[in-house]
């Protein structure tokens, strides 16, 4: 009978382990208490919030400390940079799930429910006002880019595709101006139908444009690496 419990304790949590995503987790300092969020919160060590760099505020989330089981939900209600793996959490949230060390550790994390429709940043509002809607959008995992039987000789950040050219002319321009980023577009067809595609980048190597795409995907979310040849 131990047996079999022993063996079903396992095979649940193999399918939990698979049915969740990774990542560590810190917890704030007591400097941030009284602080103001980017959701526009008051800090407080006692509530359940996290920060998070690419989930959009208000975005409930449930934590697993992989070393004990404990779990705890939290509400994203600030944000990290260049962090993408990993979570700010409360001390309150911290006790949840017993971690104590200032170290981070490694959890495991589920999004509960839809997320929230984020707003668009004030720079996102300025490079994108009165251009048509982005038609292109990553097929798969937008920071692997496709690959083909070449071997590319550089890799770029896509972040629009267009039929009307002058769209993908404003926006390169408007990058250029607004963020100081080098980009460019490219005409191609596709399904019998031109589109015009705005490029940022000639990056030599796949984390110098993993570097570029976490910088600008804070302002505009839709966006993925793609192979130059």
């Amino acid at each position: 009978m131990k047996k079999s419990l022993l063996i079903f304790t396992v095979i649940c949590f193999v399918v939990l382990l698979f049915a969740q995503n990774e990542a560590k987790v810190v917890i704030y300092e007591d400097g941030f208490q009284g602080a103001v969020t980017s959701s526009g919160d008051i800090f407080d060590q006692e509530k359940f919030t996290a920060a998070h760099e690419t989930l959009p505020l208000g975005t409930k989330v449930e934590i697993l400390n992989i070393l004990n089981g404990k779990k705890v939900q939290v509400v994203i209600n600030d944000k990290l940079n260049n962090a993408p793996d990993l979570f700010w959490i409360s001390k309150a949230a911290a006790r949840e799930l017993d971690i104590v060390s200032v170290s981070p550790a490694n959890i495991l994390y589920t999004i509960i429910g839809d997320l929230p429709e984020a707003e668009p940043t004030e720079l996102y509002t300025t490079l994108f006002s009165s251009l048509g809607e982005n038609i292109e959008h990553a097929e798969g995992d937008p920071q692997i880019p496709s690959s083909t039987d070449e071997d590319p000789i550089a890799y770029g950040v896509q972040v629009y595709a267009a039929e009307k050219r002058m769209d993908a002319v404003t926006l390169s321009r408007r990058i250029q101006e607004e963020m100081d980023y080098l980009s460019y577009f490219e005409r191609v067809k596709v399904d019998n139908v031109f589109l015009y595609r705005v490029i940022v980048g000639d990056f030599l190597t796949i984390e110098e444009a993993l570097d570029c795409y976490w910088k600008l995907r804070a302002d505009i979310p839709d966006i993925f690496l793609i192979e130059i040849y």
